[in-house]
C-alpha cells in the first residue's frame, strides 16, 4: 500500500501531520504540493509500525512526541539541519539501535536530542562533507545502555535515584550542539571499567576505524586495551567475519597464543565458519609448528 502523507502549510513549508500506511521503511519527501517539507507535526508517527525512517534535509522541526511509541522503530536518518526537536519524539521507542547524522561543515545538530531521549545502546553514524560534493562516515560512536533504579528507603520515606551503566555519561559530551569528541574519549576509562570487555571493544573498534577527532593518547588508550583482551574480542566477534578478519590482521601478530589459537579454531569449526578455521588453522601453522619443528632439530 502507497504511503500517504497528510500536511498543511506553514509558515511557507509544508508541515507533516499525519502519515497513512508508512510501511516498514518510510522515507519522507523534501517537498509535498510544491513546497519544502520543514516540520513533522506533535505524534505524526506515533503508534506507527514503522522500521526505518528517512527524513529530509529541509526539516527544521521535529513536533512533540513525534515517534511516540513507535515500538518497531530501529533506524532513523536525520540531517543537521533539523535543529528544533520537540520533547518525548522518540518515548516508547525501545528498539532504535541506529542513528545515521548527516552533518555540516560546522558539526552542529540537535543529536543531543535524540540521544538522551535512549537509554538503550545506540550506535550514531556521523558524516560529514568529504570536500568533492558527497560524504564519509568520519566517526562511529556507540552511546552505551544505561538505566535508572529508584531505591526506595521506607522508614525514611526516601526515594534515591541509582544509575547504572556509563550511558548517561556519554550523552552529556556535547556543548552548543556540538559532539565533543576529547570529552567522548576520556569516559573510556569508566566503560572499560564498568562493562563487558566486548562493549567496551566495540567504541574502540569504531574509535579506531572511523577516527574524526580522536587525539592521540585516546589512540593509544583503544589500542592497548584491544590487544590485552584480543582473545576475548575476536570471541566476540566471531559472528561479524568482517570485523573478526580486520582485527585479526591488525593484532593476532602480537597477542594471541596456542592454546587461545585453538580454542578460536574449535569455535570457528563449531559455527561452520570455514573462511575464518582457515584464516586461524594458517596462523597457528605459521606461529607455532614452525618454532616447534625448529626447536626440535
Amino acid at each position: 500500500m502507497e504511503t500517504k502523507f497528510i500536511f498543511t502549510e506553514k509558515n511557507g513549508g509544508a508541515c507533516v501531520t499525519e502519515i497513512l500506511s508508512p510501511g516498514a521503511v518510510c522515507i519522507v519527501p523534501e517537498s509535498l504540493g510544491g513546497a519544502c517539507v520543514t516540520e513533522i507535526g506533535d505524534r505524526c508517527f506515533a503508534g506507527s509500525p514503522v522500521e526505518e525512517v528517512y527524513l529530509p534535509r529541509t526539516l527544521k522541526r521535529i513536533g512533540r512526541y513525534g515517534f511516540y511509541n513507535c515500538e518497531h522503530l530501529r533506524a532513523i536518518h536525520i540531517y543537521a539541519e533539523t535543529m528544533e526537536i520537540g520533547g518525548g519524539i522518540l518515548n516508547g521507542c525501545r528498539n532504535v539501535r541506529e542513528i545515521f547524522i548527516h552533518m555540516s561543515a560546522d558539526e552542529k545538530s540537535a543529536l543531543r536530542d535524540f540521544v538522551t531521549e535512549l537509554g538503550e545502546r545506540i550506535t550514531v553514524h556521523y558524516f560529514l562533507p568529504d570536500g568533492n560534493g558527497g560524504e564519509r562516515e568520519a566517526a562511529r560512536l556507540v552511546f552505551p545502555v544505561y538505566y535508572d533504579e529508584a531505591v526506595e528507603n521506607t522508614p525514611a520515606r526516601i526515594t534515591v535515584s541509582n544509575i547504572h551503566g556509563t550511558g548517561q555519561k556519554y550523552r552529556y559530551c556535547f556543548t552548543d550542539r556540538k559532539l565533543r569528541f576529547e570529552r567522548y574519549d576520556k569516559l573510556f576509562v569508566y566503560e572499560k571499567a564498568e562493562e563487558p570487555v566486548t562493549a567496551a571493544a566495540e567504541i574502540a573498534m569504531y574509535r579506531l576505524w572511523y577516527p574524526h577527532g580522536l587525539w592521540e593518547d585516546a589512540k593509544k588508550a583503544y589500542e592497548d586495551f584491544l590487544q590485552q583482551h584480543l582473545y576475548e574480542v575476536l570471541a566476540g566477534n566471531m559472528g561479524k567475519p568482517d570485523c573478526f578478519k580486520r582485527l585479526f590482521g591488525e593484532y593476532a601478530g602480537r597477542r594471541l597464543t596456542e592454546e587461545e589459537t585453538d580454542r578460536l579454531i574449535s569455535e570457528a569449526s563449531k559455527r561452520k565458519l570455514a573462511e575464518i578455521s582457515g584464516i586461524l588453522m594458517d596462523y597457528k601453522h605459521r606461529s607455532f609448528q614452525l618454532k616447534k619443528k625448529k626447536f626440535e632439530l
